[in-house]
């Protein structure tokens, strides 16, 4: 059986999001991410998750793109895809490009923050920007 192929965002740190095809296998899924993978649902856009590092956090890779709406913040090299209802990865639509494009450009750690000796400040600057961008929203 031939691996599908997915239309994807992937996120390295401190880099422009870029959209890409990848195969749909766990080991690659691994190579990108560099280990084992943690799966998250995206934050703002419906049928979107996020692919990352499990042990991120533990490793200490940089910081890259903060979730306000979830206290939390994702390190290292992610992926972004989409899912269909078996829960099973599907390509991203122009729609959800779009969406997750403009999300990561609002939320995604800058060049010279350091996630881990920067936390707090950075929690600050992500949920100021995410209630900003509500009030423009209503």
């Amino acid at each position: 059986m031939q691996d599908k192929r997915l239309r994807v965002i992937i996120k390295e740190p401190y880099k422009e999001a870029i959209v890409g095809e990848i195969v749909d296998n766990l080991k690659d899924l691994q190579n990108i991410v560099g280990g084992y993978i943690e799966v998250l649902p995206f934050p703002t856009v419906k049928g979107v998750d996020i692919i990352a590092n499990e042990d991120g956090k533990i490793r200490k890779l940089a910081g890259n793109i903060f979730l306000p709406q979830y206290d939390d913040c994702i390190v290292g090299t992610c992926i972004i895809a989409g899912y269909n209802d078996e829960g099973d990865f599907k390509s991203l639509t122009n729609k959800q490009l779009k969406q997750v494009n403009d999300y990561i450009k609002n939320f995604q750690i800058e060049k010279g923050y350091d996630l881990y000796k920067d936390y707090q400040v950075l929690d600050l600057i992500m949920k100021k920007r995410m209630k900003e961008l509500n009030t423009e929203m209503e």
